[in-house]
């Protein structure tokens, strides 16, 4: 059981030190090479969009494919 506990600990804390480096990289564009906040946001925008595009494409996918296995039996 301690095992299971200490690993938690150790996921939670990488996953909490890769989002400071990220947030630490976005200041950095920020700060030094002058990116404009509204880039970054519309950016995150339009990938957040291609993701749900994907996610549904997937989807229906899947629900194509679990139809046509229960229609031929």
């Amino acid at each position: 059981m301690k095992a299971t506990a200490k690993k938690v600990i150790r996921q939670r804390s990488a996953w909490l030190v890769s989002m400071f480096g990220c947030a630490a990289f976005l200041l950095m564009a920020v700060k030094l090479y002058n990116v404009p906040l509204s880039s970054l946001a519309s950016n995150l925008v339009i990938v957040l969009l291609m993701l749900a595009v994907i996610v549904g494409a997937a989807a229906a996918l899947g629900w194509v494919i679990a139809t046509l296995r229960k229609r031929g039996k």
